[in-house]
């Protein structure tokens, strides 16, 4: 039986109840987190590389994560632009000298990638619009991919708009998450500089699939945006993008477990064929966590 990956998620949200659940962990109540664990034991989802939290949520997941015999990566915390999105995820910080003092606090922890927040969100409310375009400029950006480097660390990056995106991969980012609204040129440019597209799909996608009433105002533009980015799948596979599976579980309704399902299934609806698919989430998956075994 192969052993399936999620290269994109977020123990420390659960897709429902997240402060419930948040609040059991930060006063000493591990259960949650094992409960996560043992579902995606169950469905044989071995192989994990969270994009971090503020309140080391990932940081005690990874601790508990052998015990299940699961593969588990964090950033411990992202890095964010002070007074942009992101702050739940970890730290915000402004400008260089400030990120260089808190990389080294950040290597304290012994991250095993380094996760950038680098834009804001979709709008769901305005189709093409993201909450920012772009939270740190070029050279920022640049200097804090080239740091992690240093330290052999990957790099990951949210990133969504065509100038956030293309200033990731011109960085040297080695994967692009999320990438909403991008333009053929960042389609180019990641097939040509090899980096790994992960699109999260799911968030979207489920969103549409149990017909979320929380979003029922909101949801004619959540499915243009939803089937605007099946097609620029659709384009990255026929210019040779690598993409990989990431779900974004624990964001609201993908669950634990079975977000990386729910990725599999949307990408299918991007028209690529089982060879493919399978691909996408053997071969690229197990590339972003640097699987060679089995």
């Amino acid at each position: 039986m192969k052993m399936h990956v999620d290269c994109h998620i977020h123990i420390a949200l659960n897709g429902q109840n997240y402060k419930e659940y948040q609040n059991k962990i930060l006063q000493g109540d591990y259960q949650p987190i094992k409960d996560v664990l043992k579902e995606y034991k169950k469905r044989n989802v071995l192989y994990l590389r969270d994009g971090g939290d503020r309140f080391g949520i990932s940081y005690i997941a990874r601790e508990f994560a052998s015990d299940e015999g699961i593969t588990y990566k964090t950033p411990i915390y992202a890095f964010c632009k002070v007074g942009s999105y992101g702050s739940f995820l970890g730290k915000p910080i402004n400008g260089i000298d400030d990120f260089k003092n808190e990389f080294r606090r950040l290597l304290r922890y012994k991250p095993d990638h380094l996760k950038l927040i680098v834009s804001g969100i979709v709008d769901f409310s305005s189709y093409g619009h993201v909450t920012e375009e772009m939270s740190f400029d070029f050279d920022e950006i640049y200097y804090m991919v080239q740091s992690a480097k240093d330290e052999n660390l990957q790099v990951m990056v949210h990133a969504n708009s065509s100038k956030s995106v293309r200033a990731a991969i011109m960085a040297g980012a080695d994967t692009i998450e999320h990438g909403y609204f991008i333009l053929n040129e960042e389609l180019y440019l990641m097939a040509e500089k090899n980096v790994i597209w992960i699109p999260t799909l799911s968030p979207l996608g489920n969103l549409i699939k149990y017909n979320d009433k929380r979003f029922e105002k909101q949801m004619d533009n959540i499915k243009k945006i939803y089937f605007n980015h099946l097609e620029c799948i659709r384009k990255a596979v026929q210019l040779g993008v690598k993409i990989a599976i990431g779900s974004d579980a624990g964001s609201h309704k993908v669950m634990h477990g079975q977000g990386c399902f729910n990725e599999i299934e949307h990408l299918k609806k991007a028209g690529l064929d089982d060879e493919k698919i399978k691909e996408i989430a053997i071969k690229n998956s197990r590339l972003v966590l640097n699987i060679t075994n089995d």
